[in-house]
């Protein structure tokens, strides 16, 4: 009797475990097959363009995105292991982001710069005879496409903000300085591949005459939208883009006023010891008459950059690593990215033999600005205020694309690019370098008090970022009203502080990139030390930060600690 009750349930044991193995298998072909699911769809998005931005490439574009939507619900998300659920919630923002952008938003009716990019051209000159005939091919392509571009955004485009149109019409300037002045010249390996570049140039050009002739004459007329952004658009960015769910514009706001507050506390009080008078913008405009003339500027700013490279390999060796897959400097701003960086920027450069390259670039005072404009200028070219965009270019911009150029493999992670971190990684580093000890350690005390003032009106001018923009959206400030603010708070001088607010007014992305951005990487940075405990370390923390990414914080924080 008890041989067969034991028959029985080794029988009934036997059949439990083959069904849950068949169970088992069941639900591992599920998940194979949702995976496959997740990388086709991937792979359809990443294929999505608009490459002459006609109104039916935009439509077709949009009604593909929908359908990609769509197909991502039949994906089974439970089923997906970490790396692939971030995938799947990265391209859920993707094309959300981007339905509303051209369903609700129309930017391309409303964005007429966008129409004259000319990226791969301009790369030609960021570092001169060092991108082959494959890169001189695509710019050939690219300024072929010119004229079909421009006669489409002349269907297009509606009734954009004044500023919008009128900084459209200066951009212009540059494209016909570089096509003009700077493709004759560009060193070409190739002589057939130089004379297709040159002539296809040539025909950019009249297509470029005939698009600012029709800015001047039909679009300016009627620019007639207000520069202001709906706070409804900014906060969708805000909670679909970003996936900053714990913020509104209203929140956001707040937080940039209270940080306003705070920061020129700090101000005030390090401008008593930086000048008897202990006048703000008494110490501001002495700090911007110590800027040099402009010849002066580029070797001023290498050795900016070469006098932290050399901190961090030596006192500074805890902080972060500096890759030694990537060439840098500073150097000359390419024309078109002139308007956009009114006092310089970064730019990645061409990748050679396997090195990638970036560059903290500056830009110079061009002959069409008068000597008033050039005398402004130069002020935001003093010692101190380039010395901390040095390193928040070179350091921060570049060293991060480099690093997600190294580590990011997965195909979503490479489409997906988060604006916020893309800002606050650098931003951070302004702050974070100053605690650490690069002040003390390379800056004589009156030269540390002066870069710690230029460093805090860096962190006012993000603050007014938010500021600006946001009042704006909620009917509290106009769009004079921001330009004072920044000349008045920062000490930004007149001319940059149009260019500032009038670039940050062109699209509904919301502003915050660098404070709200920061805190996000202080939070990450304390959770991660709180669970590494005794083996925390900062130049760990921060390594590790940059082999993500340009992701959300969101879904940093879950790869990060496996959530």
């Amino acid at each position: 009797m008890i041989k067969i009750m034991l028959t029985i349930n080794y029988k009934k044991t036997i059949t439990g475990l083959m069904a849950l193995f068949v169970l088992s298998g069941a639900l591992h072909a599920q998940s194979n097959e949702d995976s496959a699911k997740l990388t086709d769809l991937v792979s359809k998005v990443s294929q999505i363009s608009v490459p002459t931005k006609s109104e039916s490439e935009y439509q077709r574009a949009l009604e593909a995105y929908k359908n990609i939507e769509q197909e991502l619900q039949d994906v089974g998300y439970a089923q997906l292991g970490l790396d692939e659920q971030v995938d799947y919630e990265l391209l859920q923002s993707h094309l959300k982001t981007n339905i509303y952008e051209i369903e609700n938003v129309e930017l391309y009716k409303l964005h007429p710069v966008s129409y004259i990019v000319l990226g791969a051209t301009n790369r030609l000159f960021i570092r001169p005879g060092a991108i082959a005939d494959r890169g001189v091919q695509r710019a050939i392509d690219e300024l072929k496409r010119l004229p079909e571009i421009l006669e489409n955004g002349k269907e297009n485009l509606t009734e954009p903000a004044r500023v919008w149109t009128e900084n459209t019409l200066y951009q212009i300037y540059y494209a016909k300085l570089m096509l003009q002045d700077y493709v004759p010249n560009a060193v070409v390996d190739n002589a057939e591949l130089k004379n297709e570049l040159i002539a296809s140039a040539e025909i950019a050009y009249e297509a470029i005459i005939d698009f600012e002739t029709w800015l001047d004459d039909v679009l300016l007329p009627r620019s007639v939208e207000s520069a202001a952004w709906d706070p409804d658009h900014i906060n969708f960015f805000i909670h679909n883009q970003e996936e900053l769910t714990h913020y509104t514009v209203e929140s956001m706001l707040q937080v940039a006023l209270e940080e306003e507050k705070s920061v020129m506390a700090e101000m005030e009080a390090l401008a008593d010891s930086i000048h008897p008078s202990g006048d703000l913008h008494t110490v501001w405009e002495n700090m911007k008459e110590e800027a040099p003339p402009w010849e002066g500027v580029l070797p001023m700013a290498q050795s900016f950059v070469d006098m932290a490279s050399d901190w961090l390999k030596s006192e500074g060796d805890h902080v972060v690593t500096i890759p030694d897959y990537i060439d840098y400097g500073a150097r000359i701003t390419p024309p078109m990215a002139r308007r956009t960086l009114s006092f310089g920027g970064a730019t990645g450069g061409p990748t050679v033999a396997g090195r990638q390259s970036g560059y903290y670039i500056l830009t110079p005072l061009e002959d069409r600005l008068s000597s008033e404009e050039k005398s402004s200028r130069i002020k935001s070219y003093n010692p101190y205020w380039t010395h901390v965009i040095s390193y928040h270019e070179w350091l921060g911009h570049n060293v991060q694309d480099a690093a997600a150029s190294e580590h990011v493999e997965r195909p979503m992670r490479k489409v997906f690019r988060a604006p916020y971190f893309g800002q606050a990684w650098s931003f951070y580093l302004e702050r974070m370098l100053e605690e650490e000890g690069y002040y003390d350690d390379r800056l004589d005390y009156i030269t540390a008090l002066k870069t710690r003032m230029a460093r805090l009106q860096m962190r006012m001018w993000r603050v007014q970022r938010i500021v600006t923009k946001l009042k704006m959206s909620l009917g509290e400030m106009t769009f004079d009203e921001a330009l004072d603010a920044y000349i008045e708070k920062i000490g930004m001088e007149p001319t940059n502080a149009f260019i500032e607010v009038q670039r940050d007014s062109q699209t509904p992305y919301p502003p915050g990139r660098e404070i709200i951005g920061e805190m996000e990487i202080i939070e990450l940075r304390n959770e991660y030390k709180q669970r590494m405990g005794e083996h925390y370390t900062l130049k760990n923390f921060n390594d590790n930060l940059l082999t993500y990414g340009y992701l959300t914080f969101r879904q940093i924080e879950r790869l990060m600690f496996n959530k």
